[in-house]
């Protein structure tokens, strides 16, 4: 055990750890030009996680950064809170004891700096103009001092984060199209694979919390198990139209991403469908859609069309060219409220249509919106497409084509296509 002098007369032992901590109260010289106590407090929050920091510690240094003020990180005092265990206590919802062990292991872990006074009591004052004139208790200076440390954890933290959210979103993008695929291969009969087992894969629990490696794995694992679907339901496409069966009239679906080559999954249906507007007229072009719709599973629609469709949703979006579905479900919920579409509407709609096409719901109401064709109330309209949706009436592709014709008019004299209708 060690001894230091804290210049008032009150000599306190010290272990190692402690010393450091005192070390770094020496060095301080305030918060970097531009930095706010608020900023210092959010970088230490997202970085105590890599600290290995728990809650407790967390909210300790968060009630004593908020007694501060933003005078007293400018490097001419010291930044010192002198809050009683008993306030502590109070503010944080934890017994005296408890309090005093997070104290003791905020010093160890160089957080804060006790500077007590000779009787060992915490307190202080502040001049007319609010600055500390003399004060004992927690010199919170380590954290300045810390700084860059809690800066660079929280980016590689960030970035981490950012990285677990797109393994998470692609891989449950690879997981519904292996559903979608083998549903269809057994709607068909499709012979050569054991498609209720991969059904049954792609629709078990993952992880809880998965590491970014456990991740990567899963990704791998079912981005495997999708070439061994879509090469078994090819092989048994080409079966299935090598025997005379007369005319087919099942439904063809899509997998919910779009294919990744030429010779991907369903390429073919996806050009017939989308060239089938420039074959016929703009009326049997509005019947075909609708026929096409219901021999396509609505959630194939893709992201591509109902950004090209609706442009006004892209000022909302941060990177429309790179938006993802994630991203538009974002984007509607804050677009939601300035059409007045109240949270109960919306919350209807995402229970009654499903998240993604209740987000392309409220891109058709938007897009409505901004033309003038919905004048009254814009939850009202949603409120009706959801009420449309409950009796099987309700059919997206076709609003999104016909929205579309707004932006890419036809190149043939057929006159002005008819505004984007309602739909029934």
């Amino acid at each position: 055990m060690q001894t230091v002098q804290n210049g008032t007369g009150d000599v306190r032992r010290l272990a190692e750890a402690q010393w450091a901590a005192a070390r770094l109260a020496d060095a301080y010289q305030g918060l970097p030009e531009g930095i706010s106590k608020a900023m210092l407090l959010d970088r230490f929050e997202r970085a105590a996680p890599r600290l290995g920091f728990g809650d407790g510690i967390v909210r300790l240094v968060r009630a004593l950064v908020r007694v501060t003020q933003e005078q007293d990180w400018t490097g001419k005092t010291h930044p010192i809170a002198w809050p009683s265990n008993d306030m502590l206590g109070e503010e944080l919802q934890r017994s005296r004891t408890v309090i005093q062990g997070l104290i003791r292991t905020a010093v160890r872990a160089g957080l804060v700096h006790m500077k007590d006074s000779g009787n060992g009591k915490r307190w202080g004052y502040r001049g007319e103009r609010g600055q500390i004139i003399e004060a004992f208790g927690f010199d919170l200076s380590p954290l300045a001092v810390r700084w860059d440390e809690f800066a660079d954890l929280a980016a590689a933290r960030s970035r981490e984060q950012d990285q677990r959210r797109h393994l998470k979103r692609k891989l449950g993008e690879v997981r519904r199209e292996i559903r979608t695929v083998c549903a269809d291969a057994l709607a068909q009969d499709l012979a050569g694979f054991d498609w209720p087992r991969a059904i049954a894969e792609a629709s078990g629990r993952l992880p809880r919390t998965p590491a970014l490696g456990e991740l990567e794995a899963l990704l791998d694992r079912f981005g495997q198990l999708l070439a061994a679907v879509d090469g078994a339901w090819v092989r048994g496409r080409k079966s299935s139209e090598s025997e005379p069966r007369g005319l087919e009239s099942r439904a063809h679906k899509e997998p919910t991403t779009q294919p990744r080559s030429e010779r991907a999954t369903y390429l073919a249906h996806q050009k017939e469908v989308a060239e089938r507007p420039a074959r016929a007229s703009f009326d049997r072009e509005a019947d075909g859609l609708e026929a096409a719709e219901a021999r396509i599973n609505e959630e194939v629609i893709p992201l591509s069309l109902v950004l090209e469709a609706a442009p006004e949703i892209h000022a909302h979006l941060d990177d429309p060219a790179g938006a993802e579905w994630e991203d538009l479900v974002d984007a509607v919920s804050r677009v939601a409220p300035l059409m007045g579409i109240n949270v109960s509407a919306l919350r209807e709609a995402r229970q009654t249509l499903g998240r993604n096409r209740a987000a392309i719901a409220v891109v058709t109401v938007l897009a409505r919106w901004k033309d003038g064709e919905i004048t009254s109330s814009a939850g009202g309209y949603l409120r009706a497409m959801c009420e449309r949706e409950r009796i099987g009436a309700l059919h997206l592709l076709p609003s999104l084509y016909g929205l579309k014709e707004r932006h890419t008019p036809r190149r043939s004299g057929r006159g002005k296509s008819a505004p984007g209708r309602m739909e029934r």
